[in-house]
């Protein structure tokens, strides 16, 4: 009955926990903290990524400015940035009956300072903005074959590299 108790206590207390303001700061050693409460007036606000959300029911569909010309070279881009897709692999068929499709990315040297990732199906961005979490979940991807790319741009939306295109096939099971 105890643990009963402190579960729900526990359960009351999570929406408050996550409106709090988490804060950043490094100690005389060099480690970096993170927590809900500043040690010092000095400790500032850590700048974390958004969290990735689902709800049910169709998605608005979103498309990202298509970018057709180069853009001029930025710092970042002058770093040679690879990027791929590393999952889903070439050809893997997803049963998932909602449509989630995983999709994790690998970039060289690493994500520029200020950059993001905007995820794409299809040549359609699935992102309203940059995504700095390289996996993302795909929602409701419709039965058959879909191409998923991905693409580095820089704060102000500019593409610095596109990943090639990798196939893939939705194959949701039927219900009889």
């Amino acid at each position: 009955m105890r643990s009963l108790a402190c579960l729900l206590l526990l359960a009351l207390a999570m929406p408050l926990a996550a409106k709090d303001e988490i804060y950043r700061w490094v100690d005389a050693d060099g480690v970096i903290h993170y927590g809900s409460q500043p040690p010092t007036k000095d400790a500032k606000p850590a700048a974390l990524p958004d969290l990735q959300t689902y709800r049910s029911g169709r998605p608005p569909v979103v498309a990202a400015p298509v970018i057709d010309k180069p853009v001029a070279p930025t710092a970042a881009s002058k770093l040679e940035l690879a990027l791929r897709v590393a999952a889903p692999v070439e050809d893997e068929t997803f049963r998932d009956p909602q449509g989630l499709v995983p999709v994790s990315l690998t970039v060289s040297p690493g994500l520029p300072e200020g950059a993001g990732y905007v995820y794409y199906l299809d040549g359609v961005a699935q992102n309203k903005k940059p995504w700095l979490a390289a996996s993302y979940t795909l929602t409701e991807v419709e039965r058959g074959e879909h191409k998923i790319s991905a693409a580095v741009v820089d704060k102000d939306g500019r593409e610095l590299t596109r990943s090639g295109a990798v196939r893939i096939y939705q194959m949701p099971p039927i219900a009889r």
